[in-house]
């Protein structure tokens, strides 16, 4: 007898241990722990099962529900199915909790209020999608043999997927009846493949940064994974599953990258008066620029509204620390897509330049940067591929390594062969380029046109090595003002007599093959128009007649300059 009732005694003393629906929150039993329970029914079973035959016992949801829909899915799920139908019974808040298919359990409430957690409603945008596969999406894939996360035997992702009804702790810090542990996207990537969401190598995946109270039961970002921006319920129903009150991509970002947890607060740049921002802030869309999108990108059409959010430029899975090498990028770019020089799109930036032309190449909707105006051309090269391209009748290095074999003011690391990236003018003036300690990048600047340095534009601005700051990097001042200049007018021009800025004369960027040629535009020459007028005789032109040499037609400051001479026998 004895023999017998040990095993039975170890057996009942082993069920009663392990986890059960009794005591968790889906126990609504008169004796239950949550604020929905039975005012009378004593078992925790029944809301959902026939008693002894395990069948559901849930009414089937009648409600119409809206899929989950994002632009990257390449199959819109459809109307929800399996057991995920008896889950929403419930949690969709359309049947009341007591409502079994065999009679009416009574409960202290009806259906789940509306504004709780649990309550999913039939808007299932701003779920993780459900009755679907998960191939559907790029970067997933069936969970592999032996994993808690298992589809049904359709092979659809259901609610059961992700949660077990009856084990309330199968995560034992978040709980939420999960089915194995979610800290550093365990559970995530059970489907997201690693590859396309980083894995563990991103900068995000490997954060030992504190998240404080706002992490709720995570210390760090690391240890929060995909939660540290996402959630499968209650997300921002753009297909995203954003945070539910942080709508704005921009914002997501924001609350690490803002001042608080980041080291480095990107949100005071943006705050500066020259920022990189647009009218339409965070509404990045992560089809853009796919084959096929309904987003292309670079825009075709003259009349799309120009946008810019954080994802534009940072791919938040892949990012790491790993520092530029130019000319190539770093791991802040890492997994973000561009333009090449031929307009071609490339997977991967490998130059900053082929990121900055996905909006500032062969967008038709291209235009002057908004926060202040640019100095007025004969004509305008939006188009920054082919102002900067290899054939353009000149540009600074940018896409090319620099022809100017012949310029004695370009400093050592700026010789003849070197290149520069969009990044050293356009970034912070309190970035690590300037000698700052503030985030690099173009997020934001106090000087007009997002530039490192300043860059004075208005005519009669006396010369100075602050007011031509960012010409200064690069350009030896001294050799500038002195003989040794190619043009030995620049001291007078320059002078208190004329105080014409650098931009009177010279555009920024560079003229493409279009629109000028090497012999009326070299050395960056295309003149600012509200400076320097028509002449009597002839249109305003440059010409350039070698090294050292050339002439101009043209009006400034009330002088005519009719073909002037320059060159080193000749004074300008």
């Amino acid at each position: 007898m004895k023999k017998l009732l040990l095993p039975a005694l170890l057996a009942a003393s082993a069920a009663a241990a392990a986890p059960s629906v009794t005591g968790s929150k889906h126990d609504l039993s008169l004796t239950g722990p949550g604020p929905i329970r039975a005012t009378s029914e004593t078992s925790a079973c029944a809301f959902c099962h026939f008693p002894h035959s395990g069948l559901s016992n849930r009414p089937d949801p009648a409600a119409i529900h809206v899929p989950y829909e994002s632009s990257t899915l390449a199959v819109r799920p459809g109307a929800p199915t399996g057991a995920s139908r008896a889950c929403l019974s419930c949690h969709d808040g359309t049947i009341a909790v007591g409502q079994t298919t065999g009679r009416y359990l009574p409960v202290n409430v009806g259906a789940i209020p509306a504004g709780r957690p649990s309550n999913l409603g039939t808007d299932l945008r701003k779920t993780h999608p459900i009755s679907t596969f998960p191939s559907l999406a790029g970067g997933t894939r069936p969970p592999r043999p032996g994993d808690e996360v298992k589809l049904d035997r359709n092979g659809f992702v259901q609610c059961t997927s992700c949660h077990d009804p009856h084990r309330e702790r199968g995560d034992p810090v978040v709980g939420k009846f999960l089915v194995k542990p979610s800290q550093r996207s365990a559970l995530c990537l059970s489907c997201h493949d690693a590859v396309a969401t980083g894995g563990s190598g991103g900068s995000h995946a490997t954060s030992v940064a504190s998240l404080g109270p706002a992490g709720g039961p995570h210390a760090t970002v690391g240890e929060a994974g995909c939660a540290a921006c996402h959630v499968p319920h209650g997300g921002d129903g753009r297909g995203h599953l954003l945070d539910r009150p942080l709508l704005d991509d921009d914002a997501v970002c924001l609350r690490c990258h803002g001042g608080g947890v980041a080291s480095k607060n990107v949100g005071a740049e943006l705050a500066k008066p020259f920022a990189h921002v647009t009218p339409e802030r965070g509404v990045h869309d992560p089809s853009e620029g796919r084959p096929g999108s309904a987003r292309p990108l670079p825009e075709t059409s003259p009349a799309a509204r120009r946008h810019v959010a954080c994802v534009d430029c940072h791919d938040p899975h892949r990012a790491t620390g790993v520092p530029a090498v130019r000319p190539g990028v770093g791991g802040a770019l890492a997994g973000v897509w561009g333009v090449d020089q031929a307009g071609q799109r490339v997977d991967q930036v490998r130059f900053e330049y082929e990121l900055c032309l996905k909006c500032h190449g062969d967008s038709a909707n291209a235009g002057r940067p908004s926060g202040r105006a640019a100095p007025p051309r004969e004509g305008a090269d939006a188009n920054l591929r082919l102002a900067f391209g290899p054939d353009a009748a000149s540009s600074h290095p940018v896409l090319a390594p620099g022809r100017g074999a012949g310029v004695p003011s370009l400093l050592p690391q700026v010789g003849p062969g070197a290149t520069i990236g969009c990044g050293d003018c356009h970034a912070s003036e309190s970035g690590p380029g300037a000698g700052g300690s503030g985030p690099a990048g173009p997020h934001g600047s106090v000087h007009p046109f997002l530039l490192e340095r300043a860059y004075l534009t208005a005519d009669l601005t006396p010369e100075s090595p602050a007011a031509f700051a960012l010409c200064y990097k690069c350009h030896d001042r001294e050799v500038i003002l002195s003989a040794r200049s190619n043009f030995s007018g620049h001291a007078l021009h320059l002078g208190p007599s004329v105080n014409a800025p650098c931009s009177a004369c010279h555009t920024a960027h560079g003229v493409s093959a279009r629109r000028g040629a090497p012999g009326a535009n070299a050395h960056l020459m295309d003149f600012d128009v509200s400076i320097v007028r028509p002449p009597a005789i002839g249109p305003r032109r440059y010409r350039s007649e070698g090294p050292g040499r050339g002439s101009c037609n043209l009006s400034c400051h009330g002088r005519e300059h009719a073909d002037a001479p320059y060159g080193p026998s000749v004074l300008p």
